[in-house]
């Protein structure tokens, strides 16, 4: 029973970090700046222009840790997403071994 909550469990995860993954934009990256884009319309000649005038700072979540410390691997959906498979593989493992002993 243990292990098939652990499976639920992992499975959750594994959806909630997607889901957050897909909010946040779908970075491969994860990125700590957004650019600030302004839009230049020329009066005399009709004509817009996209300038990036610089950056705010601002979290995006993406696949890889947004640093190399181990506070900020938790926000990293690879790490979610291996956590959460490897407990439903050893939650398998262990419930199959259950039933044939």
């Amino acid at each position: 029973m243990l292990w098939r909550v652990l499976i639920i469990a992992s499975l959750l995860a594994i959806i909630a970090g997607g889901i957050l993954w897909i909010v946040d934009g779908r970075h491969i990256y994860s990125k700590d700046r957004e650019p600030i884009v302004e839009i230049r319309t020329d009066e005399l000649f009709g004509t817009t222009d996209t300038v990036t005038t610089g950056y705010r700072e601002e979290r995006s979540f993406g696949l890889l840790p947004l640093d190399a410390t181990v506070s900020d691997t938790p926000r990293s959906y690879a790490f979610v997403l291996g956590t959460s498979l490897a407990v439903i593989a050893f939650s398998l493992y262990r419930s199959r071994k259950r039933r044939t002993s």
